[in-house]
């Protein structure tokens, strides 16, 4: 499986990289179907004016590509970490419910 990584008005430091590759790494290791996947993580420079701090501007976004189908999720938060954290989460969500469709419905079979 491919994972690519890029970043839009930031560099992404090795820790990042790894912390995506651990965390996506557990996601679909029980799903051999999965064929490329791109996580796109940018930052928002816009300052919120009564705090001079920008809020939720670390915007994490994926895209899971399997046979016949892609997911895609973003999330946002003050910080990158927890913006990945909330993508895992939304994307986990989406592949276990993939599964549970997949399991109901039986594969088409050619008669």
């Amino acid at each position: 499986m491919q994972i690519t990584i890029r970043g839009h008005h930031l560099t992404i430091t090795p820790a990042i990289e790894e912390d995506i590759r651990l965390k996506f790494g557990q996601m679909i290791k029980h799903l051999d179907q999965v064929n490329s996947m791109q996580v796109k993580l940018s930052k928002d420079h816009q300052i919120d004016k009564h705090s001079k701090k920008g809020s939720a501007n670390h915007i994490a976004e994926a895209i899971i590509r399997l046979p016949g189908i892609e997911m895609f999720a973003q999330a946002s938060a003050d910080d990158m970490y927890t913006s990945i954290k909330k993508l895992t989460d939304k994307l986990k969500r989406q592949l276990h419910k993939h599964r549970e469709m997949q399991a109901i419905v039986p594969p088409l079979v050619n008669i």
